[in-house]
């Protein structure tokens, strides 16, 4: 099994439909299939329950449907790498590209495991891709 290290927005496109929600259900179907561990830090879920609360708030998913998806959050599917690990590389990275240490600490679990990042998230890939090969959009994802 190949470990990745995935980032919330990842996640967040199983619930929520958006561009690319396809992908993101086919790279967890595949997770699922053996194909793939899945790694982040221990506070992504925290991440995920801020980032459908702030959809609410923007009216841009009902409140059912938010507590809905919390509810089926993949805790069992993702091995969880304690933040307490990671955050002196995470504050290191975060200076070194400019990037808030919640990102730099998805690319610092990364970059101690030496697997690929897979993130939805465009401006963070822009900040770093050039510079760390091993950061791809989900969009752009295959395994090698």
């Amino acid at each position: 099994m190949t470990p990745i290290v995935l980032d919330t927005g990842v996640l967040v496109k199983l619930f929520v439909q958006e561009e690319d929600s396809w992908r993101a259900t086919r790279l967890l179907q595949e997770a699922a299939d053996g194909a793939y561990r899945l790694v982040a830090p221990d506070f992504m879920a925290v991440e995920f329950g801020n980032v459908l609360w702030k959809l609410v708030v923007r009216a841009q998913l009902q409140e059912a449907e938010a507590r809905q998806a919390v509810a089926e959050f993949p805790f069992d599917r993702i091995e969880w790498l304690p933040a307490r690990v990671l955050l002196a590389e995470a504050y290191g990275i975060a200076t070194e590209h400019g990037v808030a240490v919640y990102d730099a600490s998805f690319l610092a679990a990364a970059a101690s495991l030496g697997v690929d990042f897979v993130t939805a998230d465009e401006g963070l890939h822009r900040k770093v891709g050039g510079r760390l090969p091993w950061v791809k959009l989900l969009r752009d994802f295959e395994e090698a």
